[in-house]
């Protein structure tokens, strides 16, 4: 059995000091509700104010599922004993004794809530700046001059890190979503750029002189010649990645218009994730049809990615003797992505090993 931290040279599987997805903004509400986020049992609501609170969802008196307990007002009550708890964490009541017992409070986690989606910072609490989140407007969310599609949320038996590198290597189109993706057949062959800046890393592939497709037809009705097209796979960190890109007319280079796949990877443990899909268009915002297909492809494509990179999660459970691992050309930007994950996780620890230190 391979290590959980595989196919990554460090010895914790995730970097803390991290924004993740905790949920779409929508599903969390007036309703208790249990995500389990890098190995730990989060609790999500909203108090009456409309604040969205997220607390560790283990009551430590018994070990109860919180989330099988009820609001009261902004209090969590457990379901099991009545041990009560503020939407600040505290412990306010037990309903068997005058006093609580001392630490009795619940971890609250900061969150911010931006692009319809609720973040999570799962590490130290006063290292939690929204500003390090990703730049959402760049890709399209939270703005009136796009439109948006949410996806159902996908539970995968597999690390994070390999839907990320499923993500960075779209060759992987041409095949395992080959009667799924219109034109996909062609990118595997499509030469590859990886253009790095200090925030993103970026795998460029851009399509010269594709025929219009009829999903190219529908999105822009008045085209009618080939088409230079965009399959980018961009990196904004290990939370967000950003599939698609532009269309441009081949003939005049005019731009058609941008369609963004936002891929929003939350691991639940160190062998499982939780798979987020927005898809953001800045076209064609008067035809909601265009939605629909968006959605309607994503049905399909999101099972065939969550199946593929769970076949390879259980080959390393099985115990298997593993070949050697060898990588491609196009490889490139998945194993650079790797070293930048990997030096993420160990400035975190160092900063961890000299605080102390103190």
């Amino acid at each position: 059995m391979t290590s959980p931290t595989y196919p990554l040279t460090v010895d914790q599987p995730y970097p803390r000091n991290q924004w993740w997805v905790a949920a779409y903004a929508a599903e969390v509400g007036r309703d208790l509700l249990a995500r389990d986020i890098l190995g730990e049992r989060v609790l999500l609501y909203r108090t009456e104010a409309g604040e969205a609170v997220a607390l560790s969802g283990i009551c430590p008196h018994r070990a109860f599922p919180l989330e099988m307990g009820r609001l009261v007002g902004d209090h969590v009550q457990c379901g099991y004993h009545g041990f009560t708890f503020g939407a600040d964490g505290g412990c306010v009541l037990v309903p068997s004794q005058s006093g609580v017992p001392q630490k009795s409070s619940l971890r609250r986690y900061p969150v911010a809530e931006q692009g319809d989606l609720v973040w999570i910072w799962t590490g130290q609490a006063d290292l939690a700046d929204p500003a390090l989140l990703p730049d959402l407007g760049a890709v399209g969310l939270g703005r009136p001059d796009w439109a948006s599609e949410q996806h159902p949320v996908c539970e995968v038996a597999a690390r994070y890190t390999l839907l990320i590198e499923n993500l960075l290597d779209l060759s992987h189109v041409t095949f395992i979503h080959a009667a799924t993706i219109p034109g996909g057949e062609k990118v595997a062959q499509i030469p590859v750029a990886v253009i790095e800046t200090d925030h993103s890393l970026t795998v460029r592939r851009k399509g010269e002189n594709l025929p219009l497709n009829p999903l190219l037809k529908m999105q822009f009705p008045d085209q009618d010649g080939p088409v230079h097209q965009h399959f980018d796979a961009e990196y904004l960190g290990p939370a967000m990645i950003r599939t698609g890109g532009a269309v441009h007319d081949a003939a005049s280079g005019r731009r058609l218009g941008t369609c963004n796949f936002l891929h929003m990877i939350t691991p639940a443990g160190p062998t499982s994730l939780r798979y987020f899909v927005i898809t953001a268009r800045d076209f064609g915002l008067d035809n909601p049809a265009l939605g629909q297909i968006n959605l309607g492809m994503g049905t399909r494509i999101q099972p065939e990615d969550s199946a593929a990179i769970a076949a390879i999660e259980q080959v390393f459970q099985s115990g298997a003797t593993l070949p050697a691992e060898i990588s491609a050309r196009v490889d490139n930007g998945a194993l650079k992505v790797r070293r930048r994950l990997e030096a993420q996780i160990r400035a975190e620890q160092a900063m961890h090993s000299a605080a102390a230190a103190r």
